[in-house]
This record gives C-alpha cells, structure tokens and sequence, in this order.
C-alpha cells in the first residue's frame, strides 16, 4: 500500500475536530464504515450510492431501490490533495 500523506490528512481530522466542538461530544467523528484500518492507520471510503436494474437485458429499468458500495478515496474530500505518496498516478493516467 502507499504511504500516507499525513499533512493532508489534517483536513479530515480538523473536520473530525470541528464535529466534536459542535456536538459537545469527544468522541463523534464520521463514520466508522467510512474508515478501514489497517497496519498504517485509517483509510478513507466514500459512500456512492446506486439504484440497482431490473428487467431483459437491453429492456432494463432501475429499481425504486438504492445500493450502496464503498469507494476508495485517494484525495481529500474537503481540500481535493492527495492522500497518497502516488495518488498523483490517477490524474496521470486521466489526462
């Protein structure tokens, strides 16, 4: 895995900061299915959300339903940085 920008991590945990001061409470923060941890700290996930197809392929229609499915974020949502020693591959590789 990359490594971690921690600098431009700070927008996420000043936000984190910014949450508890509204809130009164020490401990709210975003939510714990929006992180996953492993060996090197938190790693950040955005909630997408999708309707799912119904029907004959080529004749389908969407459901009323929604989905959901995680995506793994490489920038910062807030400052749009990277989070990643190589998340500047993904503009790269766009362009």
């Amino acid at each position: 895995m990359s490594t971690k920008i921690l600098e431009n991590w700070k927008a996420i945990e000043e936000t984190e900061k910014l949450i508890r001061e509204q809130t009164g409470d020490p401990e709210a923060g975003f939510n714990a299915g929006s992180f996953w941890l492993t060996g090197d700290g938190r790693h950040l996930a955005l909630r997408a959300m999708y309707r799912g197809k119904k029907g004959k392929k080529g004749q389908e229609t969407f459901t009323s339903s929604y989905k959901d499915m995680l995506v793994y974020a490489k920038f910062c949502p807030f400052t749009g940085k990277p989070l990643y020693d190589d998340s500047h591959l993904i503009n790269e590789s766009h362009e």
